[in-house]
């Protein structure tokens, strides 16, 4: 088994709430997530819950030169591992209801961020939280493209930003939503 997939596994079992799946997200769903990204306009750009960093390699990949990325993840061990892995190509930061507080910039600064966060795990207080920081942290017109594995965001989504579109990614265990919401 790769080490990526055995620690994600580790941290699961460890904190299954906080991890939100027994699987690491698959490359279809990281292909998924940033295929509709405009990434000449993106100058700045957020992930939150990068866990083994599937879908932070997708982002690098697609990034033009210039574009600066802040990554986020809560567990130590997984964000070191980033770090190692992609170095100074990005920013590494722990808390994301502290997104424009870690970036160090005022709100609207972000062009687009992506989520791979287990909403549905977290209670309705963080959830909101959540949501009202990444809705504050992003530039008008900006991107939130979340995956989760239910629509039960759908609605809360749909309170906060002005368009909500949601697509499924077959290929990914288990199968995912993704949502594309637009501030």
């Amino acid at each position: 088994m790769e080490g990526g997939t055995a620690l994600f596994i580790q941290k699961f079992i460890q904190s299954p709430l906080q991890v939100g799946s027994l699987f690491p997200s698959s490359a279809a769903l990281a292909r998924k997530m940033t295929a509709s990204l405009a990434w000449q306009n993106i100058e700045l750009a957020a992930e939150l819950g990068a866990g083994t960093g599937v879908i932070t390699n997708e982002i690098m990949r697609c990034m033009e030169p210039g574009t600066k990325l802040h990554v986020f993840e809560k567990d130590l061990e997984m964000r070191k591992r980033l770090q190692k892995k992609y170095g100074p190509s990005a920013d590494y930061h722990e808390d994301a209801c502290e997104i424009l507080k870690s970036i160090g910039k005022e709100e609207g600064a972000l062009d687009v961020v992506l989520s791979g966060l287990p909403f549905a795990n977290f209670d309705k207080s963080l959830q909101a939280q959540l949501v009202t920081e990444i809705y504050r942290s992003l530039r008008p017109g900006g991107v939130l493209v979340a995956f989760q594995y239910s629509t039960q965001m759908k609605k809360t989504f749909q309170a906060t930003f002005t368009e909500v579109e949601i697509s499924f990614e077959p290929r990914n265990f288990p199968p995912a939503f993704v949502y594309t919401c637009i501030k």
